[in-house]
């Protein structure tokens, strides 16, 4: 299949539909992180991806405190239509260890604003539990509160995650996995932003692409030929799955949603210094046609991307249209490729 990326940016309008903006982001090609790759999370995620099974919700800014009083926890909400997710935001904390008796967590600090970053939900590195090993949380290495065993030096002055599910917080009596094997009983890390690709359970989706499977073995059993003779069929056993394509949805959880149409309400409570802010979606509905030879046509049009960017009031939708080709060795013989956007 060939597909056709068209992206728009709109300007968003207090209880009203969103308006167009005098220039639309850039498609990005590759995911763009908020610092240093390695270390801290994805901001925007990239836009090359053919195929899509739902339309990504994402939301980029910050929780403000009610009426800009500072507060100590708070819940702040995103709606689409009749989904909702909501968000528990809680104050810079810290835990101290008890021998024998579940840890103290402190009382929230007063704040203004979190910012939805990954860095604050559940999650992070257990470096002290076993100074030889690094335990990291499969589902966010990046975020705060995860430990393995309970000791003074894992547990002293840790901080505690500022984004949590209302309906699953951390608690005193499951700060500690006891075994890092059942890891899965932890939080599910929770925000509006972009969810990694290399996290759980996102990245156990990825796999071999359906016409890359036939290559895949191919190279395989030619490796297999420099492993050693009593390691040979557990290589070979070791299939590699075929790709998941819900894979290709960052949005965090709950909000990789069915295809929206773009003409959604969307409704937010303390995502803005002023409280609740609602708009709505352009209700722009674009038609895109290709012709690689064979005259024009116009495939369906789906949403891949709701990117909303709140700090600068405006929203980047993405749409799809995809057509079938023959193939990647067919490409040397077309001779035309002509795309019309209405």
């Amino acid at each position: 299949m060939l597909s056709i990326l068209l992206k728009r940016t709109y300007n968003l309008k207090q209880n009203a539909r969103c308006e167009r903006a005098e220039e639309d982001e850039p498609i990005n090609p590759a995911d763009l992180f908020y610092g240093d790759p390695m270390n801290t999370s994805v901001k925007m995620e990239g836009d090359f991806v053919p195929f899509k099974l739902a339309t990504d919700v994402v939301v980029l800014g910050s929780a403000y405190a009610p009426g800009g009083n500072p507060t100590r926890q708070m819940i702040a909400s995103l709606s689409v239509g009749n989904i909702e997710k909501r968000l528990l935001v809680i104050g810079d904390r810290s835990c101290e260890y008890r021998m024998g008796k579940a840890p103290v967590i402190s009382d929230p600090q007063p704040f203004e604003s979190v910012e939805l970053r990954y860095e604050n939900a559940y999650g992070g590195v257990d470096v002290y539990t076993d100074p030889a090993v690094a335990y990291p949380y499969p589902r966010n290495h990046l975020g705060k509160g995860f430990v393995v065993k309970a000791s003074k030096k894992t547990l002293h002055k840790l901080q505690l995650p500022n984004l949590e599910d209302p309906n699953d917080p951390l608690t005193p009596d499951r700060l500690c996995v006891g075994e890092y094997a059942q890891w899965e009983r932890q939080p599910m890390p929770q925000s509006f932003g972009w969810f990694s690709k290399y996290c759980q359970p996102r990245a156990k989706l990825a796999g071999i692409m359906p016409a890359d499977r036939a290559t895949e073995q191919e190279l395989r059993a030619i490796y297999a030929q420099s492993i050693p003779d009593e390691q040979r069929q557990q290589y070979m056993d070791a299939q590699i799955p075929d790709m998941d394509f819900r894979f290709f949805n960052g949005a965090s959880s709950g909000l990789a949603m069915e295809f929206l149409r773009g003409n959604e309400r969307v409704r937010t409570e303390g995502l803005t210094p002023e409280g609740a802010f609602d708009f709505h979606l352009p209700a722009e509905r674009p038609r895109m046609g290709l012709d690689i030879g064979s005259g024009c046509q116009q495939p369906d049009v789906v949403l891949h991307t709701v990117q909303i960017r709140m700090e600068e009031r405006q929203v980047d939708l993405v749409w799809r249209a995809a057509v079938p080709y023959p193939g990647t060795d067919w490409l040397p013989e077309m001779r035309t490729m002509e795309v019309t956007i209405e």
